[in-house]
């Protein structure tokens, strides 16, 4: 996959396809990374379209779950993407994933088995239910990395974990196991089971869905994906303000190189 830059704008060449599952009848797996290679670069966002446009021909499909490798859900944006200066800001570029997630007219579940860290767990996090491992770790590890938070994180951590948790979080990048998730009695305590239950947890959950009759659920998933886009929209146009401030000095990059671990590429 290779992308140039024409006349100022990063456009496709080419791109990589994600894989696309039957599970069982009515039930679609996406597999958005792999633990050979966990992170999101620049062509995660033209793959993703072209697998949910995919997916939206498939009339049989009532419910979606999105998957990633056994170690990694998904580990957000790589280090060598991070670094390029043709991608001037990377919120409002890897945000276009989200709106093609919400597109998708069926209910999804984020079996996030693996670590889901920065872009990663707030793809996950969008989704319309989550699944969590005691186990493994969780977080938006943007400030840590030396920048503001992106993908509509500074809304959806609020939603997912309660405003005094997500704020802490928001601020230091730190990282914590779903186990902690679940004692903080937050809003995905409910949401958090052992490593080895995740993806058991997450189909029992889609054959409930699979079982309803697909014009309802399209109808449901359109309303509450308008909501969910009335709450992206204020956050992404917040998160590329702060990102294009700091994306427009040479020092963030640096002081990426400096915090990112230097093989995430």
């Amino acid at each position: 996959m290779g992308f140039t830059l024409d006349g100022g704008t990063l456009t496709t060449m080419s791109t990589r396809e994600l894989l696309i599952e039957t599970i069982s009848n009515g039930i679609a797996s996406l597999r958005i990374a792999t633990d050979d290679d966990p992170y999101q670069s620049t062509w995660f966002v033209p793959a993703l379209s072209d697998a949910v446009e995919t997916i939206k021909t498939d009339q049989s499909i009532r419910c979606v779950i999105l998957e990633g490798g056994r170690r990694y859900f998904c580990a957000g944006a790589s280090r060598a993407t991070l670094m390029q200066d043709d991608l001037a800001n990377p919120c409002e570029y890897f945000s276009q994933a989200l709106e093609t997630l919400l597109s998708i007219p069926v209910p999804t579940i984020a079996a996030m088995a693996g670590h889901a860290l920065g872009g990663g767990f707030a793809t996950g996090l969008w989704c319309d239910v989550v699944v969590l491992a005691e186990e493994s770790l969780y977080g938006v590890n943007f400030m840590a990395l030396g920048f503001t938070p992106g993908m509509g994180a500074t809304t959806i951590l609020e939603e997912a974990l309660g405003g005094p948790l997500a704020h802490e979080l928001l601020f230091t990048g730190r990282l914590l196991k779903g186990r902690e998730i679940k004692q903080s009695g937050g809003g995905l305590a409910h949401a958090v089971v052992p490593y080895e239950e995740v993806r058991q947890r997450a189909i029992a959950i889609a054959s409930e869905i699979a079982d309803i009759p697909r014009e309802s659920l399209v109808l449901l998933k359109e309303t509450l994906a308008a909501k969910r886009q009335a709450l992206l929209e204020p956050a992404v146009k917040a998160e590329v303000a702060m990102q294009s401030q700091l994306f427009s000095h040479s020092e963030t990059r640096l002081q990426i190189a400096q915090r990112y671990p230097a093989a995430a590429n």
